[in-house]
């Protein structure tokens, strides 16, 4: 992982601290004599305890075990977990998913090379290509985003030799279906939605980015009720492709092993949740790569991207071959509008619109306010009446751990400013220059996201090219240009009823075990005979 990762990519993080990551439990010696850190003849750490007396002393050695992170242990708030140099990952690798590839086809032995094709497998392969990935790939090497799709079906399906490839297009349809769902039953404002039952919350606060979710559950557990329940598209995906290519093919759960390519680390996270895997420990999603680690799987497996030859089923948009038989054609691969980090807020506003229309019959306007800096934005639909304008619903935007934290903060004191706060925005507002205030309890829906710039501008994502002059772009700007590529995907519209009958069609009467998940306060542990794991060193 060390080759992928560096501290550069970062510009917006918590710094691992004493909460950010288990603390290690030391084991107390009983010895009151002197101890130390000494290396033995193997190059192994032991530790040498010397009891008695200088004249009767007897010395002890025990040897000491690597402390090592898991990552279920970790905070995921892009500090340690993309920072750091040795962080352990286990099972969620562009080497694991080489290893897999290589034993499912008999060839375990490194004498094999790069032989992956050459007999059948025992597994079904299925990957799933993100938005962001294929936005990512096209802008470092060039070329338009149909053209990078085109290739990556070259290589996963004839080169690494995958049954199933599909973009994660559906899975975040549905997802933004039903969180539109979601947040028109929790605004408690429209009759014609049963929401009896439902009692009302504000705001509901996006959760499909999991390292702003890990960040609640173990540092603020007095943001999860307003959390949304809606899976992440990579899960619902998931949890899909599983079905449909079982039903298809006949194979089990386990056999099907599933490969989902993310612009972000933390997305390995969310693929090892237990709430995303059956009893048996099948999960959803096996292996998690970012678009760095489809980088380096080239370079490992001496494969030139640019040499790949283009699909030509591919290029003239024809996907359908590669897809479970029930999957919706053309769906997969394209995007929708709104943010590059998958269009949420947009999509929550166009539903509350939508229904304020068809309930009250009345029009709204969409008012954008910046906020003090690009990551936060307020979105207000106004309905206006002659010279009077009338606020019907409110929404935000807020990315980064910088404005999260303030997030955070003021849906603890009820969304209350300071004086000094009051009287700058009343100055500002004087001025005529109106700024976003951030008052989360005045707003229907939050679209939260760890990163500065969002998914598109995840820590798995290629960075800018450099020369031995530095920087070939500037960060805003190799983030536009990988924003643009983004933009330039074909976009189609979410009709939130349609999708909700293709899923009762092939998901069945219980929708809720695709869509829905839950998340819970992570208790801390017992820390008296325990030190921050930060402070133990810097080599895991």
């Amino acid at each position: 992982m060390s080759a992928i990762l560096s501290a550069q990519d970062l510009n917006d993080f918590i710094g691992p601290g004493l909460a950010c990551i288990n603390p290690v439990v030391v084991n107390r010696s009983e010895t009151n004599g002197h101890t130390e850190i000494q290396i033995d003849a193997g190059g192994n750490p032991v530790e040498v305890s010397v009891n008695g007396t200088s004249n009767s002393a007897t010395k002890t050695a025990t040897q000491l075990t690597p402390a090592q992170i898991n990552l279920s242990d970790c905070l995921a708030c892009s500090g340690c977990i993309t920072s750091a140099e040795s962080v352990l990952v286990s099972l969620q690798s562009h080497t694991e998913l080489l290893s897999v590839l290589r034993q499912s086809r008999g060839h375990i032995g490194a004498e094999d090379g790069n032989d992956l094709g050459s007999k059948r497998p025992k597994r079904v392969f299925v990957a799933s290509i993100s938005h962001q990935s294929r936005a990512s790939l096209a802008a470092a090497y060039n070329i338009s985003v149909d053209r990078v799709d085109a290739k990556l079906v070259t290589l996963f399906r004839d080169i690494l030799g995958f049954q199933y490839l599909v973009g994660t297009g559906v899975g975040r349809q549905i997802s933004l279906a039903y969180s539109a769902q979601e947040v028109l039953l929790k605004s408690g404002k429209f009759t014609d939605i049963n929401s009896s039952s439902v009692e009302p919350k504000k705001p509901v606060l996006a959760s499909i980015c999991p390292g702003w979710i890990c960040y609640v559950e173990k540092t603020h557990p007095h943001v999860l009720p307003y959390l949304s329940d809606i899976k992440s598209p990579q899960q619902i995906t998931g949890s899909l492709l599983k079905r449909l290519i079982s039903q298809e093919t006949g194979a089990s759960a386990d056999e099907i092993y599933h490969v989902s390519v993310m612009p972000c680390f933390d997305k390995k996270l969310e693929a090892s949740r237990p709430d995303f895997a059956t009893g048996e420990g099948v999960r959803d999603v096996d292996c998690v790569i970012t678009t760095k680690e489809v980088v380096q799987l080239l370079i490992d497996e001496n494969i030139d991207f640019m040499s790949i030859t283009e699909s030509e089923d591919a290029r003239g948009g024809n996907f359908q071959a590669l897809a479970p038989k029930l999957w919706p054609p053309g769906k997969s691969w394209e995007s929708s509008e709104g943010s590059s980090s998958g269009g949420y807020l947009w999509h929550v506003l166009a539903a509350l619109s939508d229904e304020i229309k068809k309930v009250e019959g009345k029009s709204t306007s969409l008012k954008v306010i910046p906020g003090k800096n690009s990551d936060m934005v307020e979105y207000n639909l106004v309905v206006t009446d002659g010279d009077k304008e009338e606020v019907v619903a409110k929404a935000a935007q807020v990315y980064g751990f910088r404005n999260i934290q303030n997030l955070v903060r003021k849906l603890k004191t009820g969304g209350k400013t300071g004086a000094r706060s009051v009287v700058s925005a009343r100055a500002k507002k004087t001025a005529g220059a109106a700024t976003a205030t951030l008052v989360p309890t005045e707003y229907d829906y939050v679209e939260v996201m760890a990163c500065p710039g969002g998914c598109i501008n995840g820590g798995g994502q290629i960075g800018a090219p450099t020369t031995d002059g530095g920087d070939v772009f500037g960060l805003k700007e190799w983030r536009d240009i990988v924003e643009n590529q983004y933009k330039s995907i074909r976009s189609s519209c979410v009709e939130r009823h349609a999708v909700q009958e293709w899923v009762a069609k092939v998901w069945g009467s219980e929708t809720d075990s695709l869509m829905t998940t839950s998340y819970r306060a992570v208790e801390g542990l017992d820390t008296k005979d325990a030190v921050p794991a930060v402070l133990v060193g810097d080599k895991w």
